[in-house]
């Protein structure tokens, strides 16, 4: 015990040894010189103290050795199947972010094809005649303005004469014997009175005269 523990037994194990040899020695001798053991009456309190002793060294012992036992960390096994789990829930949202970030992509990617193919056709159907051109057929006051600007030009003329195609025009004749010719498509007119014409993005039509004083902002002329 003392080897196991590295504890002092050293008065535990004197006082055994004095009770040992205390109970052996012979202490008289009878008058016939035979040895005679004298009668003692045995003590067992050493006989108890000595077992309590050795009953609590093993209870230390274990108690020491269970100690051990609970010390050492315990090797826990992992529920892979948790784990796998949350792997497979993690792949499953990060295949979801990729395929609406992949849909967005796309969906964007279409919606700029389509709105380039719409201003595409916008611009085709918006485009612009290359030519406009004022044929009168007989001399005639002729008064154009410039729908933008406001800007005011007037002439007499019995000739053709041509105005900016891009621009929009407020056209007033002193009568109405007159042609307009756009992009080579001539578009006839025979009225004896005022003629009034609105020529807006390529497009031309007649205007009655309060249309007229409307779009030139009131003014007759």
């Amino acid at each position: 015990l003392q080897r196991e523990y590295k504890i002092d037994l050293s008065e535990l194990k004197n006082a055994g040894v004095a009770y040992y040899d205390e109970g052996s020695s012979v202490e008289t001798i009878t008058e016939s010189g035979v040895f005679i053991a004298p009668k003692k009456e045995r003590n067992f309190t050493l006989f108890y103290i000595l077992l309590a002793m050795v009953v609590f060294l093993f209870a230390l012992y274990y108690t020491v050795e269970y100690a051990k036992k609970n010390m050492e960390a315990p090797i826990e096994h992992i529920d892979n199947t948790v784990i796998e789990s949350a792997k497979k829930n993690i792949q499953h949202l990060e295949n979801n972010d990729t395929n609406v970030t992949i849909k967005g992509a796309e969906s964007l990617e279409n919606n700029d094809t389509n709105a380039t193919v719409k201003a595409v056709g916008s611009e085709e159907q918006k485009r612009l005649p290359e030519s406009l051109t004022i044929a009168p057929k007989t001399k005639v006051w002729v008064g154009y303005i410039d729908v933008v600007s406001n800007k005011k030009y007037q002439k007499t003329s019995k000739q053709a004469f041509d105005l900016d195609p891009k621009r929009d025009w407020i056209l007033v004749f002193g009568h109405g014997y007159v042609d307009i010719i756009i992009d080579g498509e001539k578009k006839k007119f025979s009225k004896k009175n005022t003629l009034r014409l609105l020529y807006k993005e390529g497009e031309l039509s007649e205007l009655t005269f309060n249309e007229f004083k409307r779009l030139n902002r009131g003014n007759a002329w």
